[in-house]
């Protein structure tokens, strides 16, 4: 017998070539709920590592303060002036004492400085400034008790002023101040035998300032 395939046995054939479509349309929906599933399974991961509950512990070092120091300086003048003079003749010596006490809780050195003024009579006033301690002082700027530290100036008034400006500059005869800590000082003024001082006149401002070290 003939093997030969007549024309209608190869069209009856071909329905075993198409059904292979939908055993491909199955794999292709399966390999789609995989996906699907794969990505609900992650966000249900991260929902879980977002939100499990954990141990915890602390420890708190409390409630940490700071405070500044102080520089606080004063004297007994009670508001007034050393020196009110008129009338100064030659070879006339004016003293006068002030004690200034430093308060505050930094240590500071304290120095003395100051602005001289006027039509020129400092020139012609030897002034000598001591440090110490035990002065009267007050409004009356006693000296007595006074006991002497140390020189810090002996020269002119003028001298003074263009000498010592500012802190720098200043007169150290007060270091390493503590509270309270009182430092008495003694300004004796004369008047040079110069014919040249007549009719003169000057003005004086004493400044103490108190910087911690």
């Amino acid at each position: 017998m003939s093997s030969h395939h007549s024309p209608g046995d190869v069209s009856r054939s071909q329905p075993l070539h198409r059904r292979r479509g939908p055993v491909a349309s199955s794999r292709g929906r399966t390999v789609r709920v995989f996906v699907v599933v794969a990505a609900l399974l992650m966000v249900g991961l991260v929902t879980l590592e977002g939100s499990r509950a954990a141990f915890t512990a602390t420890t708190t070092n409390g409630v940490n303060n700071f405070a500044a120091g102080t520089v606080v300086l004063s004297d007994d003048d009670a508001g007034g002036v050393m020196f009110n003079l008129a009338n100064m003749a030659p070879g006339t010596t004016t003293t006068r004492c002030i004690n200034v006490t430093y308060t505050g809780s930094l240590t500071s050195d304290v120095k003395l400085y100051g602005v001289v003024g006027g039509s020129g009579l400092a020139t012609y006033l030897d002034t000598v400034i001591t440090v110490g301690t035990g002065a009267a002082g007050g409004a009356g700027f006693g000296c007595a008790g006074f006991t002497p530290t140390s020189v810090l100036h002996s020269n002119t008034l003028a001298n003074f002023g263009a000498t010592y400006t500012n802190y720098g500059t200043g007169l150290a005869g007060f270091v390493g101040a503590t509270n309270p800590t009182t430092r008495s000082y003694q300004v004796a003024v004369t008047v040079q035998n110069n014919n040249a001082a007549q009719g003169l006149n000057a003005t004086a401002t004493f400044t103490w300032e108190a910087q911690n070290v």
